[in-house]
């Protein structure tokens, strides 16, 4: 913090303005999951807690600072050591502005508003997009965003005690490990469909699995209590504003792929997003979500997520997921996307908010204000059209308003599919 405290002369960093009708608040709450245990490894650590921050339409307008409170001193270090970054890189986090007002009222409207449940990535924070959770405030959408507490970077509960992120990654079976390998770059479609039994049965004992599991709970937790109405004293108000009925869930890396994962498993959810997170759920490879689910790609032609990974553009490890492997490709509810010169990391804030030498590195060499329109414009278009039942058309038009983003077709899949139905 001293670090960054050295940078506090330099210009204040902006996020970009919001171009909706609706001005926007934010206000923080904790959902408490009296049937788990906030650490499934000790039973005296009391109910799972999961901070959550929510954006809102409001009446008001504000400013508001991207991290408030005691995030700049909690949740930013912990980002700094996960990732290895030098703290100083961070240091946009901590001045940069947002057109939000804390705790301002909630506007209303005659249908409700939609509510987005969002979910951060591995070791990441629950503001990590707020960019696009304002934005979807701002053109009348609730964003719920909460924090898994050990898989998310350290955050402060309510009753004050931090809950640090566990790095050590203990009892993964090898088998798994070998599963995954072949999965992501095996040699032939046969191969991945055997490695897929052994992966399901090594699953569950691993860091991956117990996380999924335990990530699978904590959305269907929160959308169950916003369903009920038994939401957080703190959203009484906002979530007045609401169109229960009309839900979705949405996310960035692992929390994308758990999106699609709950989604299915909610009656109430109409359309699922994942920006870039690779699906761990076996109940999803080689069968569909049965919603509608926009896959939001890095580029990895040039960044490939996973050791082992092919760069060529025909094929990526996703194209097993989401789908039957019969019905991939061919115009079905599931839109999939490339974004050209982005990495992983550059799905979240920090595609605008860092700079210096490493950016590359860190987010890929595409412009930060691109990546934000890109990804808030096609995701914009793709909830209207499902939840709200908007003009289907508006996905190709956010598709076609963007050269970065090209439309993905799994024409390895398809083929190696047709040469199954070939074979003897």
């Amino acid at each position: 913090m001293i670090a960054i405290a050295a940078f506090a002369s330099l210009p204040v960093a902006a996020m970009p303005m919001l171009d909706g009708k609706h001005n926007v608040g934010v206000i923080k709450a904790e959902f408490v999951d009296a049937s788990r245990a906030l650490d499934a490894h000790d039973p005296a650590s009391g109910p799972r807690r999961l901070p959550a921050v929510v954006w809102y339409p409001t009446k008001g307008r504000g400013g508001a600072a991207y991290l408030e409170g005691d995030r700049a001193t909690v949740t930013l270090p912990a980002i700094a050591r996960n990732f290895g970054f030098a703290v100083e890189e961070l240091h946009p986090l901590t001045v940069a502005r947002m057109d939000v007002r804390s705790g301002a009222s909630p506007a209303r409207h005659s249908r409700g508003f939609p509510v987005v449940v969002f979910s951060h990535g591995f070791f990441l924070y629950p503001e990590q997009n707020s960019a696009l959770a304002s934005r979807l405030a701002s053109h009348g959408y609730i964003v719920v965003s909460i924090a898994h507490p050990g898989d998310a970077a350290d955050v402060r509960l309510e009753d004050g005690r931090i809950v640090a992120t566990k790095l050590a990654s203990t009892g993964d079976a090898p088998q798994f490990a070998e599963a995954f390998k072949v999965l992501v770059g095996g040699a032939n479609l046969e191969a991945r469909r055997e490695a897929l039994t052994g992966y399901a049965k090594a699953l569950p004992a691993t860091r991956i699995g117990r996380s999924f599991a335990e990530w699978r709970d904590d959305t269907l937790f929160v959308a169950d209590a916003i369903l009920d109405g038994n939401e957080p004293h703190a959203l009484h108000d906002v979530l007045a504003a609401a169109d229960r009925s009309r839900l979705a869930f949405a996310g960035m890396s692992f929390g994308g792929a758990t999106s699609a994962t709950t989604c299915k498993l909610v009656k109430a959810c109409r359309a699922a997003v994942n920006l870039d997170g690779q699906n761990f759920d076996p109940d999803l490879y080689d069968r569909p979500v049965e919603r509608p689910l926009l896959l939001m790609l890095s580029d990895w032609t040039r960044y490939n997520v996973f050791e082992g990974q092919p760069r060529e553009a025909d094929f990526s490890p996703n194209d097993l997921a989401y789908e039957s492997w019969s019905e991939a490709g061919k115009g079905g509810d599931v839109v999939r996307v490339r974004l050209e010169g982005i990495r992983h990391m550059g799905f979240t804030d920090l595609v605008t908010l860092l700079n210096g030498p490493k950016r590359k590195e860190r987010v890929g060499e595409i412009d930060g204000d691109e990546a934000l329109s890109a990804i808030g414009d096609l995701v914009l278009a793709f909830l209207d059209a499902h939840v709200r039942d908007g003009d289907a058309s508006s996905i190709d038009r956010a598709i076609d308003r963007h050269p970065a983003l090209e439309r993905h077709v799994p024409v390895r899949l398809k083929s190696w599919v047709s040469e199954t139905n070939q074979s003897p």
